[in-house]
């Protein structure tokens, strides 16, 4: 067999290869796979004499035996514009209803608003990630965006009403600005961090991403009690990256809880 690194001749049964002295242990049982499914391919009708079966059956019309075409397998779940539509931009509305309600028609208390501002996003964020998992970095992008524009929205519309100006006047009205956006933009972040774990897709863990993550790799080996096997080291690797999401999800939380309320309760 050839090393999956530098293309060596090396023996089956090596766990190192001796030329570029890579760890082949892992590689290993996906190379057996491999060789497995080439075989059953290999035991298949060619692809030329389908096609010319596919074209005579054409030509009769079809017959009453034909097997029916398997299903194609479903697509991963995406987030289209009707999502983003309705958890993006339904908490934005939402937020300046609250606000139009709490500040503007029933003056009430603002630490009213700053309440609901962390429990709106929230569920949304949730629901945005729960069955189209996507990158985070562009989810704390869209979520920031959203809190922004949620806060300029409320911002002018205490500047019409009140004949106020719209943008903060001042280093201090700066900052409240951006501390109150960024905790509906980590409420909406946490959201989504659950909606990642409550997702539960099947992990598989190939090679290449276990070499990709070194350092959780190394980790899981340590965790693993017994003889290593790749099935355990991949369990562990799971765990891992559930643990240190949940930690994430928490210390979002915190933050979102802190900015939104350490100028109203000091």
């Amino acid at each position: 067999m050839k090393c999956p690194y530098c293309t060596s001749e090396i023996a089956r049964e090596a766990l190192v290869c001796p030329v570029c002295r890579r760890d082949l242990f892992l590689f290993k049982p996906l190379l057996a796979r491999i060789a497995e499914l080439e075989a059953q391919l290999a035991d298949q009708p060619a692809i030329a004499d389908l096609q010319a079966r596919l074209r005579a059956l054409e030509g009769q019309g079809g017959t009453a035996d034909a097997a029916p075409l398997a299903p194609s397998p479903a697509a991963p779940a995406t987030i289209g514009a009707g999502d983003w539509l309705r958890y993006w931009g339904m908490p934005l509305l939402l937020l300046l209803v609250a606000h139009g309600l709490i500040v503007v028609l029933f003056d009430l208390n603002t630490l009213y608003l700053r309440l609901v501002s962390l429990l709106i996003p929230l569920p949304f964020g949730f629901l945005l990630l729960r069955n189209a998992p996507r990158s985070l970095v562009k989810g704390a992008l869209a979520a920031f965006a959203m809190a922004a524009l949620a806060v300029l929205g409320m911002s002018g519309v205490v500047a019409y009403t009140d004949g106020v100006p719209w943008l903060p006047q001042g280093r201090v009205e700066w900052r409240e600005f951006a501390e109150y956006a960024a905790s509906v933009g980590f409420s909406y972040l946490t959201g989504m961090l659950l909606g990642r774990l409550r997702a539960n897709r099947p992990v598989v863990l190939a090679e290449a991403e276990l070499q990709g993550n070194g350092l959780t790799l190394a980790l899981a080996r340590h965790l693993v009690s017994g003889p290593p096997s790749i099935e355990k080291i991949q369990d562990s690797v799971r765990k891992i990256n559930e643990v240190s999401s949940s930690l994430v999800a928490i210390g979002t939380t915190a933050l979102s809880i802190y900015t939104g309320l350490k100028g109203l309760l000091g």
